[in-house]
Protein backbone atom coordinates (compact mmCIF):
# COMPACT_ATOMS: atom_id res chain seq x y z
CA UNK A 1 0.00 0.00 0.00
CA UNK A 2 1.41 3.38 -0.73
CA UNK A 3 2.25 6.29 1.86
CA UNK A 4 -0.89 8.24 0.71
CA UNK A 5 -2.94 5.44 1.31
CA UNK A 6 -2.06 5.27 4.54
CA UNK A 7 -2.16 8.98 5.22
CA UNK A 8 -5.94 8.41 4.12
CA UNK A 9 -6.52 5.59 6.48
CA UNK A 10 -5.03 7.86 9.48
CA UNK A 11 -7.48 10.84 8.53
CA UNK A 12 -10.29 8.32 8.36
CA UNK A 13 -9.25 6.51 11.63
CA UNK A 14 -9.16 10.52 13.13
CA UNK A 15 -12.20 11.27 11.65
CA UNK A 16 -13.82 7.92 13.33
CA UNK A 17 -12.73 9.25 16.90
CA UNK A 18 -14.32 12.64 16.45
CA UNK A 19 -17.50 11.10 14.94
CA UNK A 20 -17.31 8.88 18.63
CA UNK A 21 -16.23 11.55 20.97
CA UNK A 22 -12.96 9.70 22.12
CA UNK A 23 -9.11 10.97 21.28
CA UNK A 24 -6.23 8.67 20.10
CA UNK A 25 -3.83 7.98 22.28
CA UNK A 26 -1.93 5.07 21.11
CA UNK A 27 0.38 4.28 18.30
CA UNK A 28 -1.81 3.34 15.06
CA UNK A 29 -1.52 -0.77 14.26
CA UNK A 30 -1.81 -1.63 10.98
CA UNK A 31 -3.57 -5.01 9.87
CA UNK A 32 -3.07 -7.26 7.42
CA UNK A 33 -1.71 -5.59 3.81
CA UNK A 34 -2.55 -2.47 5.70
CA UNK A 35 -6.21 -3.32 5.39
CA UNK A 36 -7.35 -1.79 8.34
CA UNK A 37 -5.97 1.05 10.80
CA UNK A 38 -6.38 0.92 14.58
CA UNK A 39 -5.60 2.26 17.71
CA UNK A 40 -6.04 3.02 21.38
CA UNK A 41 -7.88 5.60 22.41
CA UNK A 42 -9.35 7.49 25.69
CA UNK A 43 -12.08 5.23 27.91
CA UNK A 44 -10.02 3.15 27.51
CA UNK A 45 -11.34 1.62 23.93
CA UNK A 46 -10.03 0.50 20.76
CA UNK A 47 -11.11 1.73 17.04
CA UNK A 48 -10.31 0.12 13.98
CA UNK A 49 -11.29 1.53 10.80
CA UNK A 50 -11.26 -0.15 7.05
CA UNK A 51 -13.05 1.48 3.85
CA UNK A 52 -13.92 -0.63 0.85
CA UNK A 53 -15.62 0.07 -2.51
CA UNK A 54 -19.38 -0.48 -2.23
CA UNK A 55 -19.51 -3.45 -3.76
CA UNK A 56 -17.20 -4.59 -0.61
CA UNK A 57 -18.37 -3.27 1.82
CA UNK A 58 -21.46 -5.40 2.61
CA UNK A 59 -21.57 -9.54 4.04
CA UNK A 60 -19.99 -11.56 6.81
CA UNK A 61 -16.53 -9.70 6.65
CA UNK A 62 -17.94 -6.19 6.79
CA UNK A 63 -20.28 -6.61 10.15
CA UNK A 64 -18.63 -9.68 11.71
CA UNK A 65 -17.16 -7.30 14.88
CA UNK A 66 -20.59 -5.92 15.81
CA UNK A 67 -22.48 -8.96 15.56
CA UNK A 68 -20.64 -10.88 17.70
CA UNK A 69 -22.19 -9.72 20.02
CA UNK A 70 -25.07 -11.25 23.30
CA UNK A 71 -25.38 -14.82 24.48
CA UNK A 72 -23.51 -17.15 24.09
CA UNK A 73 -20.67 -14.60 22.95
CA UNK A 74 -21.37 -12.61 26.69
CA UNK A 75 -19.30 -15.66 27.72
CA UNK A 76 -16.75 -15.80 25.37
CA UNK A 77 -13.36 -14.44 26.34
CA UNK A 78 -13.23 -11.36 23.66
CA UNK A 79 -13.74 -7.85 23.03
CA UNK A 80 -17.15 -6.29 23.82
CA UNK A 81 -18.44 -4.14 20.60
CA UNK A 82 -19.87 -0.42 21.80
CA UNK A 83 -20.33 1.20 18.27
CA UNK A 84 -20.05 1.25 14.43
CA UNK A 85 -20.40 3.81 12.03
CA UNK A 86 -20.29 3.71 8.54
CA UNK A 87 -19.98 6.68 5.70
CA UNK A 88 -19.40 7.27 2.26
CA UNK A 89 -15.89 8.90 0.35
CA UNK A 90 -13.49 8.90 -2.19
CA UNK A 91 -10.15 7.74 -2.67
CA UNK A 92 -8.35 8.28 -5.94
CA UNK A 93 -11.51 9.04 -7.23
CA UNK A 94 -13.39 5.84 -6.43
CA UNK A 95 -16.18 5.60 -4.29
CA UNK A 96 -16.08 4.25 -0.93
CA UNK A 97 -17.15 2.94 2.14
CA UNK A 98 -15.97 3.46 5.81
CA UNK A 99 -16.85 1.27 8.28
CA UNK A 100 -15.74 2.12 11.80
CA UNK A 101 -15.65 0.14 14.97
CA UNK A 102 -15.14 0.99 18.43
CA UNK A 103 -15.01 -1.97 21.02
CA UNK A 104 -13.02 -2.57 24.85
CA UNK A 105 -9.57 -1.91 24.74
CA UNK A 106 -7.77 -5.42 25.40
CA UNK A 107 -4.76 -4.36 27.76
CA UNK A 108 -2.12 -7.99 26.91
CA UNK A 109 -0.03 -8.71 23.88
CA UNK A 110 -0.83 -11.23 21.21
CA UNK A 111 0.67 -14.06 21.68
CA UNK A 112 2.79 -13.47 18.18
CA UNK A 113 2.75 -10.33 15.98
CA UNK A 114 1.58 -11.97 12.34
CA UNK A 115 -0.16 -15.24 10.98
CA UNK A 116 2.69 -17.29 11.85
CA UNK A 117 4.01 -18.15 15.17
CA UNK A 118 7.96 -18.23 14.83
CA UNK A 119 9.64 -18.05 18.52
CA UNK A 120 8.96 -20.31 21.21
CA UNK A 121 5.68 -19.94 23.60
CA UNK A 122 4.89 -21.27 27.20
CA UNK A 123 1.13 -20.89 27.61
CA UNK A 124 -0.24 -22.86 30.74
CA UNK A 125 -2.84 -25.00 31.17
CA UNK A 126 -5.11 -22.98 31.94
CA UNK A 127 -5.09 -21.10 29.00
CA UNK A 128 -5.74 -24.02 26.90
CA UNK A 129 -8.52 -24.62 29.17
CA UNK A 130 -9.85 -21.12 28.43
CA UNK A 131 -9.53 -21.75 24.84
CA UNK A 132 -11.14 -24.81 24.53
CA UNK A 133 -14.20 -23.80 26.97
CA UNK A 134 -14.47 -19.93 24.54
CA UNK A 135 -14.48 -22.44 21.52
CA UNK A 136 -17.02 -25.04 22.74
CA UNK A 137 -19.25 -21.82 23.73
CA UNK A 138 -18.98 -20.62 20.11
CA UNK A 139 -20.43 -23.78 18.85
CA UNK A 140 -23.80 -23.50 20.55
CA UNK A 141 -24.23 -20.53 18.32
CA UNK A 142 -26.83 -21.82 15.47
CA UNK A 143 -28.76 -18.61 14.58
CA UNK A 144 -26.95 -17.49 11.96
CA UNK A 145 -26.55 -17.48 8.26
CA UNK A 146 -23.02 -16.00 8.23
CA UNK A 147 -20.19 -18.60 6.71
CA UNK A 148 -16.33 -18.71 6.97
CA UNK A 149 -16.54 -21.19 4.17
CA UNK A 150 -18.94 -22.27 1.63
CA UNK A 151 -19.12 -25.89 1.07
CA UNK A 152 -18.43 -26.10 -2.29
CA UNK A 153 -15.42 -23.93 -2.00
CA UNK A 154 -14.09 -26.28 0.34
CA UNK A 155 -14.77 -29.56 -1.97
CA UNK A 156 -13.24 -27.55 -4.99
CA UNK A 157 -10.32 -25.96 -3.06
CA UNK A 158 -9.87 -29.15 -1.72
CA UNK A 159 -9.97 -31.63 -4.99
CA UNK A 160 -7.62 -28.66 -6.74
CA UNK A 161 -4.90 -28.12 -4.35
CA UNK A 162 -4.69 -32.06 -2.94
CA UNK A 163 -6.61 -33.87 -5.94
CA UNK A 164 -9.15 -35.93 -3.04
CA UNK A 165 -12.43 -35.38 -3.50
CA UNK A 166 -14.18 -35.27 0.01
CA UNK A 167 -17.93 -36.11 1.04
CA UNK A 168 -19.87 -33.33 2.16
CA UNK A 169 -22.59 -35.17 3.30
CA UNK A 170 -20.02 -36.07 6.32
CA UNK A 171 -19.00 -33.04 7.02
CA UNK A 172 -20.32 -31.78 10.14
CA UNK A 173 -20.84 -27.92 10.15
CA UNK A 174 -20.38 -25.46 13.34
CA UNK A 175 -19.46 -21.76 14.09
CA UNK A 176 -16.21 -20.45 14.16
CA UNK A 177 -13.91 -17.68 14.62
CA UNK A 178 -12.88 -18.43 10.98
CA UNK A 179 -9.08 -16.97 11.67
CA UNK A 180 -8.00 -18.20 15.09
CA UNK A 181 -4.18 -17.72 14.45
CA UNK A 182 -1.84 -16.99 17.31
CA UNK A 183 -1.91 -13.25 16.35
CA UNK A 184 -5.42 -13.11 17.53
CA UNK A 185 -5.07 -14.69 20.70
CA UNK A 186 -3.55 -12.87 23.94
CA UNK A 187 -1.43 -14.53 26.92
CA UNK A 188 -0.97 -14.69 29.52
CA UNK A 189 -4.74 -13.93 29.78
CA UNK A 190 -6.77 -15.17 26.92
CA UNK A 191 -8.65 -12.73 25.03
CA UNK A 192 -9.70 -13.89 21.75
CA UNK A 193 -9.20 -10.69 18.85
CA UNK A 194 -10.37 -10.15 15.63
CA UNK A 195 -14.20 -11.06 14.94
CA UNK A 196 -14.37 -10.11 11.34
CA UNK A 197 -15.03 -13.66 9.93
CA UNK A 198 -16.81 -15.58 12.06
CA UNK A 199 -19.30 -18.12 10.67
CA UNK A 200 -19.94 -20.82 9.65
CA UNK A 201 -17.10 -23.88 9.00
CA UNK A 202 -16.36 -27.67 8.75
CA UNK A 203 -16.49 -28.76 12.31
CA UNK A 204 -12.53 -28.46 14.03
CA UNK A 205 -11.66 -25.26 11.49
CA UNK A 206 -10.75 -22.79 14.14
CA UNK A 207 -8.25 -25.56 15.83
CA UNK A 208 -7.07 -26.57 12.14
CA UNK A 209 -5.97 -22.98 11.26
CA UNK A 210 -4.29 -22.49 15.07
CA UNK A 211 -2.24 -25.09 14.22
CA UNK A 212 -1.28 -24.19 10.85
CA UNK A 213 -0.60 -20.76 12.63
CA UNK A 214 2.33 -22.86 14.88
CA UNK A 215 3.52 -25.02 12.01
CA UNK A 216 7.23 -23.62 12.82
CA UNK A 217 7.04 -24.73 16.45
CA UNK A 218 6.24 -28.04 16.08
CA UNK A 219 5.53 -28.68 20.28
CA UNK A 220 3.25 -25.75 20.03
CA UNK A 221 1.13 -27.47 16.95
CA UNK A 222 1.21 -30.98 18.84
CA UNK A 223 -0.26 -29.04 21.86
CA UNK A 224 -2.80 -27.81 19.36
CA UNK A 225 -3.65 -31.10 17.77
CA UNK A 226 -3.73 -32.70 21.24
CA UNK A 227 -6.25 -30.01 23.39
CA UNK A 228 -8.80 -30.62 20.21
CA UNK A 229 -8.32 -33.91 19.40
CA UNK A 230 -11.73 -35.05 19.26
CA UNK A 231 -12.82 -32.70 16.76
CA UNK A 232 -9.93 -33.17 14.39
CA UNK A 233 -9.52 -37.15 14.43
CA UNK A 234 -13.01 -36.76 12.49
CA UNK A 235 -13.72 -36.84 9.13
CA UNK A 236 -15.14 -33.24 9.48
CA UNK A 237 -11.55 -33.10 11.26
CA UNK A 238 -9.65 -33.89 8.40
CA UNK A 239 -11.58 -31.95 6.20
CA UNK A 240 -11.32 -28.55 8.13
CA UNK A 241 -7.33 -29.65 8.19
CA UNK A 242 -7.01 -29.82 4.61
CA UNK A 243 -8.87 -26.65 4.22
CA UNK A 244 -6.96 -24.65 6.89
CA UNK A 245 -3.49 -25.94 4.70
CA UNK A 246 -5.04 -24.69 1.87
CA UNK A 247 -5.68 -21.06 3.45
CA UNK A 248 -2.34 -20.89 4.88
CA UNK A 249 -0.47 -22.33 0.84
CA UNK A 250 -2.59 -19.62 -0.49
CA UNK A 251 -0.96 -17.20 1.62
CA UNK A 252 2.85 -19.15 0.12
CA UNK A 253 1.32 -18.21 -3.32
CA UNK A 254 1.02 -14.36 -2.58
CA UNK A 255 4.25 -14.78 -1.84
CA UNK A 256 3.54 -14.64 2.25
CA UNK A 257 5.54 -16.55 4.79
CA UNK A 258 7.63 -19.09 1.91
CA UNK A 259 9.07 -21.21 4.97
CA UNK A 260 5.77 -22.68 6.19
CA UNK A 261 5.50 -24.35 2.32
CA UNK A 262 7.00 -27.60 3.05
CA UNK A 263 5.15 -28.49 6.85
CA UNK A 264 2.10 -27.37 6.08
CA UNK A 265 2.13 -29.33 2.34
CA UNK A 266 3.81 -32.56 5.09
CA UNK A 267 0.90 -31.86 7.38
CA UNK A 268 -1.64 -32.37 4.98
CA UNK A 269 -0.10 -35.46 3.54
CA UNK A 270 -0.45 -36.14 7.01
CA UNK A 271 -3.71 -35.94 6.97
CA UNK A 272 -4.55 -37.19 3.72
CA UNK A 273 -2.57 -40.80 4.64
CA UNK A 274 -4.07 -41.30 8.40
CA UNK A 275 -7.47 -39.73 8.35
CA UNK A 276 -8.74 -40.25 4.26
CA UNK A 277 -6.63 -42.81 3.26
Amino acid sequence: MSDARRDWLAGLLAEAAARFGVTLDGEPVRGSYDRTLAARTSGPAWLRVTAQPPEWAQGEIWDGIATATGAPFDAIPMPRHLRSAEWATRWDDVDQVVRADLMTFVDEPAVSTGLVLDHPVDLPDAWWAGLRVGLDTLRRVTATERRVLEPDAVRSSILARFDVEIDLGRVDWEVAHGDLHFGNLTAPNLTILDWEYWGWAPAGYDAAVLACSAILRPDVAARVRAEFADVLGTYSGAVAQLAAADKYLRLVGIGAYPEIADPVRRRAATVLRDQLG
